[in-house]
């Protein structure tokens, strides 16, 4: 079994241009956790997840994990502020340049490989060609429902 047997076909992406309010209702309305980012030709740029945003919006100190008590961060609405002063960036801005990715003709299992070795959490593994052009995705999910088969 290879990449191109368990792979969505069907992708929602971005465009580099694309700005970060409009990627969060993209985010909302689809209820996914990671788009690949493309050209006008589907070349893949590179991918964006929600994790991405949430760094960018709050706080290092927040973010370090150092704080044992975080009742004094700043409020929601302090958060929310910094998004909406975030949402006419690009999404090329937050996007992960040179994800991991696999060809169509990669094994299952080398997909699972290549998703447990990648040191940040891999929500989506772009199926591309080698011209780098998008045909599809696979999602940890459809590793999982192919090795439980």
């Amino acid at each position: 079994m290879n990449a191109r047997d368990i792979m969505t076909q069907e992708v929602r992406t971005l465009s580099p241009e694309c700005t970060i309010g409009e990627a969060v209702r993209q985010f909302a309305q689809e209820k996914i956790q990671s788009f690949p980012i493309i050209d006008a030709n589907r070349k893949l740029l590179g991918t964006l997840n929600l994790w991405k945003i949430l760094e960018h919006v709050l706080p290092d100190y927040l973010l370090s994990g150092e704080l044992r008590e975080v009742g004094y961060a700043p409020d929601l609405k302090q958060i929310h502020e910094r998004l909406v002063a975030a949402k006419h960036e690009a999404v090329s801005s937050l996007m992960t340049v040179n994800p991991p990715v696999v060809s169509p003709d990669d094994s299952v299992l080398a997909c699972a490989t290549l998703i447990m070795n990648t040191p940040k959490t891999v929500y989506l593994l772009p199926v591309v060609d080698t011209s780098q052009h998008l045909l599809g995705i696979i999602a940890p999910w459809d590793i999982i429902k192919e090795i439980a088969q």
